[in-house]
């Protein structure tokens, strides 16, 4: 079975060392990419020849731009058409739940502030996005 392509657009680099081990205790085989700003991560998802993920984890307060531009690339993108993007935050504000939903994100996953809770909150939610991704005749695999 081949690694499940996932994107993490994130600017702490602790946190993406936290996802990566998430995933680790999952037993979820993924390649990892992980963008630390706007530009950087639109530039390579624009890109035909950067491979279509299966899964986008999206923190919305980025330096340099804001999150909802990766998430409007990728629900505009024909070739991304069916890839689950999850905010992965750590606001517990309704108002910021709520602006989520309405931009059609898969999942809204508050980062806990204890690791084991991390581990499971975060690896759990990346399974229910993997199982959910729609594979879109002529995408590639």
């Amino acid at each position: 079975m081949n690694p499940k392509r996932i994107v993490l657009v994130e600017d702490n680099p602790h946190d993406f060392f936290l996802v990566k081990e998430a995933l680790r205790a999952r037993s979820i085989e993924a390649e990892l990419t992980c963008f630390s700003d706007i530009p950087e991560a639109l530039s390579a998802l624009r890109d035909d020849n950067f491979p279509t993920p299966d899964a986008v984890l999206l923190d919305l307060n980025l330096p340099r731009g804001e999150g909802v531009e990766v998430l409007e690339t990728v629900r505009h993108a024909p070739r991304m058409a069916g890839v689950p993007v999850a905010v992965l935050t750590s606001s517990e504000s309704p108002r910021d739940r709520d602006r989520a939903s309405r931009l059609g994100v898969s999942a809204y996953i508050i980062k806990p502030i204890e690791l084991d809770a991390f581990f499971e909150n975060v690896g759990s939610a990346v399974e229910r996005l993997l199982a959910t991704r729609v594979k879109v005749s002529g995408s590639d695999t």
